[in-house]
């Protein structure tokens, strides 16, 4: 067990506090997070050992002085520790998710809460502060979250890797023993873990911090998380139900359930509706669900069980034996007469005869298994854990093979810190490790969950996106961009270059070798464009044929004709062209692209082109850009309206090619003109 003495280094300490013994196996865990910015209590123990915490936290702080307070575990009777430390002095901040943020703001508590949803499940304090909030959907709990410190490599894991607790110095097979019992008790089934671990997986961690039960030694973290892992349990709630008079009943139905969802690991779902058509037993179609039968209570038990000895032998009952069993030892439910017959014991004792060849089948999968473990490694970079780029290059081989529809495309997004050079002289190789493991985390913070990240074979990391458009695959470059720019994980202040090529501008008649090959190229010399630019430059085809183009005009209108044909009209005198079908798609892309002039319909659906003008004009820039609107309803009300926004013209439709080209130009040369 580790002892209760401080766990990282500067500039962030991560102070153990417990464990707090609540009784024969609960042990409760908070930790204390010092730095120079903000003294953190995370998560609170239940009332009864309140005097404990206090004794424990004193050691370090004060009350007074801790500033926020993270509660993780959304027991409503935190509450009441909550208003106890209040009456001790507490002053802080509250961080907690919005289910709790409720029940505590009903209690009208004085003190000021930040929900995490709002947040956007990040927050920064200061400068040496910076957290992530990990979202984890564990019963009976709702909407519990674990804390993830990057700058210390430190999961604060809330139930996660929690265990029961029986004494202090625990042996790690009791460790894991009691892990096992735990998150049985906590979830009905092994599925709800598997999400999260994914999660977690791709964190580099060093220290792994539960809030019940036993601490993790550094050392065994890899041996726990591979243990969590491989946990496979399923806990059925209504193993008995209440008929008539209250009696209680097998609810055997629910357990068949379990039996059917065992079997569904192993075969397809059609081989098992065939297994049951015709017999007294009705599955759904959709799901395999028993719902009801003719038969009832142990008879439905055994003809489940006889049915499948006929039509499929022994091999379905020895997957489904342990299962049984389990039952049998936990619920004391009867096991089905197939399996205590003779005839199925002398079978059973022939089928036993292949252990000893499936002892060594095993054996064999599990070399198998370390091969592509030890394969793995090799293809992910050391630092980042990411796959490397030669894999980005096989996938996206592959991805190149197959027809996408218009507009769809594919596309990569290379970013590089433009500082990583002055790190590496002014702190060592290691600093400059860290940096691009902090850019790491920081992508991988704000790509959606489709989107993938490789490490280039080079200094940065590459972003892969399937199924995306032009402007989707910009808007990713902009948000990773400015996400390192902000962020405060770096040593010293940072900023990022990018690049961006799409499958649209190569020739798709050459092989697909030679179509990566292009792809590639095409990638890393604009990133060495965006280098001799300056920083925090991004560019893609459009950047780099800037100067070609006359500037960029965004067209809004729901009428794809009309939007076709001034497209085609403005891209013929070498206009870059953004297009929007209404006013929250414009709003984006005048976010993203430096758009010289508007050109918007007044009849939009939902929000109205006055109202895009009006929501300009709270913006000093924005108000700028010359707006045009475009109607066939051009009335004396709406031109007033359209003075009172400042518009600069109001055209009827249909347009004149002539008319509209004239006016650009023209307002186009009295804008450079100024």
């Amino acid at each position: 067990m580790i002892k209760q003495e401080q766990i990282a280094e500067k500039p962030i300490k991560v102070q153990h506090l417990g464990p707090f013994v609540v009784d024969q196996t609960h042990a409760h865990n908070s930790y204390l997070i010092l730095s120079d910015d903000a003294d953190i209590l995370v998560d609170v123990p239940p009332i009864q050992v309140f005097d404990l915490l206090k004794i424990s936290l004193n050691k370090f702080i004060e009350i007074n002085e801790l500033t926020h307070m993270i509660i993780q575990q959304t027991h409503i009777s935190s509450a009441n520790v909550i208003i106890e430390l209040i009456d001790e002095g507490f002053k802080g901040k509250i961080l907690t998710n919005q289910y709790l943020a409720r029940q505590i703001r009903n209690l009208n508590i004085p003190i000021e809460i930040i929900c995490i949803e709002d947040a956007q499940y990040r927050m920064n304090i200061g400068k040496t502060m910076f957290m992530g909030f990990i979202p984890m959907m564990f019963l009976p709990i709702p909407q519990m979250f674990m804390t993830y410190l990057p700058t210390v490599q430190t999961l604060l894991s809330s139930t996660l890797f929690s265990s029961f607790y029986s004494k202090a110095d625990a042996s790690i097979d009791e460790i894991k023993k009691s892990l096992f019992q735990y998150h049985r008790l906590m979830m009905p089934s092994s599925d709800y873990i598997k999400p999260v671990l994914s999660r977690v997986n791709s964190l580099m961690i060093k220290q792994i911090f539960p809030a019940a039960g036993y601490l993790i030694q550094p050392d065994k973290i890899a041996d726990i998380i591979e243990f969590e892992s491989s946990l496979d349990f399923y806990n059925n709630a209504q193993v008995f139900k209440y008929g008539y008079e209250a009696k209680k009943e097998t609810n055997y139905i629910e357990i068949i359930n379990h039996m059917i969802v065992i079997l569904q690991k192993h075969f397809s779902n059609i081989e098992i509706l065939n297994t049951f058509v015709g017999t007294k037993l009705s599955l759904s179609n959709d799901t395999l669900v028993l719902k009801r039968s003719v038969l009832e209570g142990y008879k439905l038990w055994n003809a489940f069980f006889d049915h499948i000895y006929v039509k499929k032998g022994i091999m379905w009952l020895s997957i489904l034996e342990p299962t049984v069993n389990k039952y049998y030892t936990d619920y004391e439910i009867e096991k089905p007469t197939v399996y205590r017959s003779l005839f199925t014991t002398m079978a059973m004792q022939v089928q036993n005869l292949g252990k000893a060849k499936s002892e060594l089948e095993i054996h064999l999968e599990q070399l198998k298994n370390q091969v592509e473990k030890t394969k793995d490694q090799i293809l992910r970079c050391p630092i980042t854990k990411l796959f490397i780029e030669s894999v980005l290059r096989e996938i996206l081989a592959q991805d190149l093979s197959i027809k996408q529809e218009k507009p769809q495309l594919r596309g990569m997004i290379l970013v590089q810190l433009d500082q990583l050079n002055d790190i590496n002289k002014k702190y060592g190789k290691d600093a400059g490790d860290e940096a691009i493991r902090n850019m790491a985390y920081q992508l991988y913070q704000v790509k959606d969950r489709e989107t993938q990240l490789y490490k280039q074979a080079g200094p940065g990391i590459i972003i892969y996106e399937n199924n995306v458009t032009e402007e989707q695959l910009q808007k990713t470059a902009v948000s990773a961009r400015n996400s390192i720019n902000d962020s405060n994980l770096f040593i010293e202040k940072v900023s990022a270059s990018v690049s961006i090529v799409s499958d649209s501008e190569i020739n798709r008649t050459l092989s697909i070798e030679d179509q990566v090959k292009a792809m590639f190229s095409l990638l890393e010399k604009r990133m060495i464009f965006a280098k001799h630019k300056g920083q925090g430059e991004i560019i893609d085809q459009k950047t780099e044929s800037k100067v070609l183009s006359e500037g960029c005009i965004l067209l809004v209108d729901e009428d794809e004709v009309n939007r076709n044909m001034l497209f085609r009209i403005f891209k013929r005198i070498n206009f870059d062209v953004k297009l929007a079908k209404d006013v929250e798609e414009a709003l984006e892309l005048i976010n993203i692209y430096p758009i010289d002039i508007i050109i918007s319909e007044i009849n939009l659906s939902k929000i109205d082109g006055f109202s895009l003008k009006q929501t300009l004009n709270e913006t000093k820039d924005y108000k700028k850009i010359p707006f045009i609107m475009v109607s066939h309803n051009k009335t004396v009300e709406n031109i007033k309206r359209g003075n009172t926004l400042d518009v600069d013209l109001i055209l009827a439709k249909p347009i004149v090619p002539e008319e509209i080209v004239g006016i650009i130009k023209r307002i186009k040369d009295r804008k450079y003109s100024l």
